[in-house]
């Protein structure tokens, strides 16, 4: 027969824990203006470079076909009456996009509530600063550790 195994995580670690997170989100709220300014000077250079990688591409008559396996595939739509280009990207050297920073402190859903990660780790704080035990069970640590 299988015996159960009690786990027990000090109280003060997790509350330490808890308080590191919630620091690096303040830090990650204020950095975040700077690293949004510093993407949006990303892809006005990436959409440059775009322009550039596609001028160059179609500039090479070898690249230009209409199957698909082409480089810079033309192909034509009779009922619209238009043409679309189509370039491989990976096959031209085109640049990658940049990375959209992620809000730091968006509210997003937990369980039932929509709320902030920042909120939830608060309240959870809260109530282990109340709390006179010197140990809480692995279950209640595995609840709170996503949110770290």
């Amino acid at each position: 027969m299988a015996r159960t195994l009690s786990v027990k995580i000090p109280t003060s670690k997790l509350i330490a824990d808890i308080e590191a997170s919630i620091a690096k989100i303040d830090e990650d709220v204020e950095a975040y203006a700077g690293l949004r300014k510093q993407y949006e000077l990303d892809v006005k250079k990436y959409q440059d470079d775009l322009v550039a990688h596609a001028i160059k591409a179609l500039s090479e008559p070898s690249n230009i076909g209409t199957e698909y396996g082409s480089l810079v595939r033309l192909s034509t739509n009779h009922y619209r009456n238009d043409v679309s280009v189509e370039f491989d990207p990976e096959g031209l050297g085109f640049p990658k996009k940049p990375e959209e920073p992620v809000r730091p402190n968006d509210k997003t859903h937990f369980g039932r509530e929509y709320i902030s990660r920042k909120e939830l780790l608060e309240r959870n704080l809260r109530i282990l600063k109340m709390t006179t035990q010197e140990e809480v069970s692995a279950s209640s640590y595995s609840a709170v550790i996503d949110l770290i």
